[in-house]
């Protein structure tokens, strides 16, 4: 007996799927999503998996077809302005949607729940009456391994690319640096708890009133009496705070840190302002060859 496809059961299932795919790879790219673009592009991808079937949309059953037709709902979904850009979504959202693939298989394959009737190829596509559960389950443990990987990754990639524009406001004057992703750097504000950014006090000193870089310039940083003396008659004591580590190549050090106005981290075309942080001033060079300036909590891009 030939399976039987069921036209609506299909499109709903790829439209769940679609949807499904579409958000796991704005999520995993931190992109601002839309849902009414997410679920047009849904309903497109679920329209393409039906005409599938009728000979007489044969063109669309070629793989340039159907990579076009890829790079379409990822245009459809996100609103991507850079070509590099787009290549990097359209790439993540391959990814996930062979990761998503490749769990599916392998629940089909180890356990029961995948257990299915009616199997049929395609043009390269797979079709069968999918359970609800196995679809859930697919779903979920996709979600999770892709998000686990992606850590991993980012975790593991070159430096160069771990390297975030850091623009940083006190008092109406900015600057800008390049600031590291630390994964290392597990500092808080011992007060009020807040995750701290390291920065250079030769990269931040314009921000900082003259008292505080005095402090930097002629006492050193370490000599607790001074700092206390100086920052007790600052106007800005209210914005400073003394902040213990053990690291840095210091063991029981003492940073001075403070609460900007704002700060904000781009990545690509996108700003993201961060919420209660303390900056840290460190009155060394933290990298070398001055590729980076400050020291990112990844506590604040989580």
């Amino acid at each position: 007996m030939k399976p039987v496809v069921y036209v609506d059961v299909l499109f709903i299932i790829n439209f769940l799927v679609n949807y499904m795919l579409l958000w796991t790879t704005g999520k995993i790219l931190k992109r601002n999503m839309s849902m009414i673009r997410l679920i047009i592009a849904a309903v497109i991808g679920a329209f393409y998996a039906v005409i599938m079937f009728f000979p007489a949309f044969k063109i669309y059953y070629t793989m340039l077809a159907k990579v076009l037709f890829s790079m379409m709902l990822v245009a459809v979904a996100y609103n991507v302005e850079k070509v590099k850009d787009f290549f990097r979504v359209l790439a993540t959202f391959y990814v996930v949607s062979f990761t998503f693939g490749g769990t599916a298989l392998g629940l089909f394959y180890f356990t029961d729940i995948g257990a299915f009737a009616g199997a049929m190829l395609s043009n390269g596509i797979i079709y069968f009456n999918l359970p609800w559960k196995t679809l859930v389950i697919s779903s979920i443990t996709a979600y999770i391994i892709i998000r686990i990987t992606w850590r991993m990754f980012q975790r593991n990639i070159h430096k160069d690319n771990m390297l975030i524009p850091l623009h940083i406001i006190f008092d109406s004057r900015s600057i800008c640096v390049d600031a590291l992703i630390d994964t290392g750097n597990s500092l808080h504000d011992p007060i009020s708890n807040f995750p701290v950014v390291i920065v250079e006090f030769q990269a931040i000193k314009e921000l900082l009133p003259e008292e505080i870089q005095r402090i930097f310039n002629e006492y050193g940083e370490n000599d607790l009496n001074i700092i206390s003396k100086v920052m007790s008659d600052s106007l800005w004591i209210s914005r400073f705070r003394l902040i213990p580590f053990s690291s840095l190549g210091k063991e029981n050090g003492m940073l001075i840190g403070f609460k900007p106005d704002e700060v904000e981290i781009v990545e690509g075309d996108h700003k993201k302002d961060l919420k209660d942080i303390i900056v840290g001033i460190y009155n060394k060079r933290l990298s070398k060859d001055d590729k980076y300036r400050a020291l990112l909590h990844p506590e604040v891009i989580g």
